[in-house]
């Protein structure tokens, strides 16, 4: 369950409203490219039974470019198909929502909302204009914690407000579906990693210690068990590392992986799942809905775990973990105030401006006095100093000549890496350094001997034959010199991970 600090503006009052009038039939609709997931799960007595679930296939005539049209095709078919529940839960794709880990200090509530607040604003490219924000992750007092700050483009949420009013349903929260299909894999396992097939995508979570620590969006569910492999083993590595092992005591880059789960709502391919496997060096269980805790589908009917999931989350006593149209970070509403206050405190401020504007006028002119004595006293150490400044310029001036002299070692570098890619190889540190070498005796501070560079590449591979490939690259650069392989723990043995580290020199002349 996500923290509630913060909750201003709209997002309090429509998370009180729900605790408080939360109806006893949800409809989880997954939204996708082409497609509609959805799952109407009802609460009987103490559990809950899906009872309905269907695809909406999109019509020609209507898109998510059109939500109106959308809306009004979708309710016929939900009619048509039986489906009775009202109130619904939108769920969006991972390729819609962008995320980054946030560490939040042990603040206050407010505070620790309008921190997020303004990390948010600062850190999604200013490029996406009018996003919407909110964060997955529980805020403890006295204690520095993690959270996953999430921001999606406004007009999704728009599309999900207009598609629900014209099917006539109401709507309860828009979240990302794969952060929901995480959440209900929780009671499973709390430490745990999750791919989601769907039709439309396939996407990646990650849980620690019961909230979300990442999402990704893979790929589609037509590529190939090694694409996805590679897709997977990258994400992984890409999670903070928290020092951990998994369940059998290994981890990826110091990253805890505990089990892994495969939600499949589309049929995949048994070869997919053991190449994942096979990446993350893990078995990967099946997902079994029977465990989400929504009863058994309906006769005939298979996949739907990610639309079953939303209509989870509205039926839970607890808020979604993350809600885009609830957000907990949005800026706080601002209380009306009469007229005639308004007046009466603009008059006060001018008031106050004219009086604070004389002291200010005072304290500004004694200000520039004594900086001008100042300044005066100062000029002796200034020239000193200007002139420091100037040497250290015109040695500095030397080494730049159009471009920085390191961007061609990059440059020579990428070419090797990238032709060809062999997608087994991946380089995990890169050091470059200056070999210092003293000007010429008598020279002039701008005439700088022959720059030189010693670097260091460390990574692994699957085998050393791709590293002596690596490395032969390299050499053909005539740039390089002095190219060294070396290997952690000898030779690598069939099947196994090599640890390799290239040592060179490299002259931009």
């Amino acid at each position: 369950m996500a923290a509630g600090i913060g909750q201003t503006g709209p997002g309090q009052n429509g998370n009180e409203s729900k605790m408080k009038f939360r109806a006893n039939k949800f409809l989880g609709l997954a939204i996708g490219e082409r497609s509609i997931l959805a799952a109407e799960v009802s609460r009987v007595e103490d559990r809950n039974q899906v009872t309905h679930a269907a695809e909406f296939v999109y019509p020609e005539s209507a898109g998510l470019q059109q939500p109106e049209a959308l809306g009004a095709a979708l309710g016929e078919f939900l009619k048509r198909e039986g489906f009775s529940a009202k109130a619904a839960v939108f769920g969006i794709p991972a390729r819609w929502v962008l995320s980054k880990i946030k560490e939040v200090p042990p603040i206050g509530a407010a505070m620790a909302a309008e921190m997020l607040r303004l990390q948010a604003e600062a850190d999604f490219s200013p490029e996406l204009k009018d996003l919407v924000y909110d964060y997955a992750g529980e805020l403890r007092t006295g204690e520095v914690r993690s959270v996953l700050l999430m921001a999606t483009p406004r007009r999704h949420v728009d599309q999900a407000r207009t598609i629900a009013e014209a099917a006539h349903l109401n709507l309860s929260a828009v979240l990302p579906t794969a952060s929901a299909l995480a959440s209900v894999t929780m009671p499973v396992a709390k430490n745990a990693l999750v791919l989601s097939f769907t039709s439309s995508a396939v996407e990646f979570t990650a849980r620690h210690d019961g909230g979300t620590s990442a999402l990704r969006h893979l790929g589609v569910s037509s590529s190939t068990g090694t694409v996805l492999a590679g897709e997977a083993r990258r994400a992984v590595m890409q999670l903070p590392s928290n020092g951990t092992g998994g369940s059998n005591g290994s981890s990826l880059n110091g990253n805890s992986r505990g089990d892994v789960f495969l939600w499949d709502d589309v049929g995949v391919d048994p070869s997919v799942q053991k190449a994942v496997g096979e990446a993350l060096g893990v078995t990967v269980k099946r997902g079994e809905f029977r465990t989400l805790g929504a009863g058994e589908l309906p006769a005939g009917r298979s996949g739907y775990a990610a639309a079953a999931s939303l209509a989870l989350a509205g039926l839970s006593q607890e808020a979604p973990a993350v809600d885009f149209l609830h957000s907990r970070l949005a800026p706080p509403k601002q209380p009306r105030v009469k007229q005639e206050v308004v007046l009466a405190i603009a008059a006060g401020v001018v008031v106050l401006l004219g009086i604070a504007g004389a002291y200010i006028d005072l304290q500004g002119k004694e200000k520039k006095l004594a900086a001008s004595q100042a300044d005066l006293r100062g000029q002796e150490t200034r020239i000193k100093d200007a002139h420091a400044e100037v040497d250290t310029i015109a040695y500095a001036q030397a080494w730049h000549a159009g471009k920085p002299q390191f961007l061609a070692c990059f440059r020579d570098l990428e070419l090797a890496l990238l032709t060809p890619d062999d997608g087994q190889t991946y380089i995990t540190n890169f050091t470059l350094h200056e070999i210092i070498k003293p000007p010429p005796a008598g020279g002039k501070a701008s005439v700088l001997p022959k720059a030189e560079w010693s670097g260091v590449l460390s990574g692994k591979s699957a085998n050393n034959k791709d590293v002596v490939s690596l490395s032969d690259r390299i050499k053909i650069n005539k740039r390089f010199s002095e190219v060294k392989n070396s290997y952690a723990g000898g030779a690598s043995r069939a099947g196994s991970e090599v640890s390799f580290s290239i040592t060179f020199k490299y002259s931009p002349e």
